[in-house]
């Protein structure tokens, strides 16, 4: 059985494509939560480690993982960049690989990481062991209910895996499903009547009307028959139900991400930490694609 490390892995998003394909996955994160998460849905064992403090040598095939994307969030307009305490987590990602030498990695964070010269200076360093390249992803091209694009950063030893991976990855196309396909499941259950299926009692969405016709990051009004627009934690901007006079719930954003009714938080751990940790995740729909096709180069 192929092992997997996947850092900063969160609720496991990115895990759950390769646990689902039969490989051995083993988490690393900061927060306590994700270790209760992997275990109470079968993804793997999760060890917490503050990678900020901590250079890694794993035994791992294959390096996973999302760095902490908040120092290019467009939606972060305070600390960005080298001003932002998650700035050197991206060193922690490569240096972890540098030093495990896997097979391969995968790294999943925003586009606008491209450009910055901490990538720039890492993709050169690493290029002298891997052969490496990166495309940005929409996951709704891979079924998802939501058009969120994304970075996604590989290597491999040998440029043959490296081409077969990002050609299929490029060519792979899912008709998407739309939010109405994810969150009808869920129209007949009250708050709470469905595992994490709760929301925030919000009493002043009306005072925020206005900001629903700027098209601004988050406030939007969503639609049954569209894919979601990207969108962060649902606490701070209050993405609206297309039917319901209330923002998505916790159940209906994990399922337009593409989680399945099965999957669950183990624990009631207040609404805005599950949000955060659903608006941080990749999708669940792409994962289990980039899976199946590195079980194709190495099984």
């Amino acid at each position: 059985m192929l092992k997997i490390t996947d850092l900063f892995c969160g609720m496991g998003g990115l895990s759950y494509g390769f646990a689902l394909n039969n490989f051995q996955v083993t988490g690393y994160d900061t927060e306590k939560a994700s270790k209760q998460i992997f275990r109470k849905n079968n993804l793997g064992n999760v060890l917490v480690n503050n990678l900020s403090e901590n250079d890694l040598t794993v035994d791992s095939d294959i390096i996973i993982g999302g760095p902490p994307c908040r120092p290019w969030s467009s939606v972060n307009v305070t600390k960005r960049k080298e001003e932002h305490p998650d700035y050197e987590l991206i060193n922690s990602f490569f240096n972890t690989v540098t030093n495990s030498s896997p097979d391969a990695f995968l790294m999943e964070n925003v586009p606008a990481l491209a450009n910055d010269s901490i990538y720039i200076d890492n993709i050169e360093k690493i290029s002298k062991m891997y052969h490496t390249d990166n495309i940005t992803v929409h996951y709704d091209h891979y079924g998802a209910a939501t058009k969120r694009r994304r970075l996604i950063t590989f290597g491999f030893k040998e440029s043959e895996q490296k081409t077969w991976f990002k050609e299929k990855l490029l060519k792979y196309r899912r008709y998407p499903q739309t939010v109405g396909d994810r969150i009808k499941p869920y129209l007949d259950y009250g708050y709470g009547e469905f595992p994490d299926h709760i929301w925030p009692n919000f009493q002043t969405i009306h005072k925020y009307a206005d900001r629903y016709d700027t098209g601004k990051y988050g406030w939007y009004i969503l639609e049954m028959d569209q894919q979601a627009p990207s969108f962060g934690n649902v606490m701070k901007t209050y993405t609206l139900h297309p039917s319901r006079e209330r923002v998505v719930s916790v159940r209906e954003v994990m399922s337009i991400m593409g989680f399945p009714w099965w999957f669950t938080f183990p624990y009631d751990m207040g609404h805005t930490k599950k949000y955060q940790m659903v608006a941080d995740v990749v999708s669940p729909n792409f994962s289990l694609i980039c899976a199946h096709y590195m079980k194709e180069l190495f099984t």
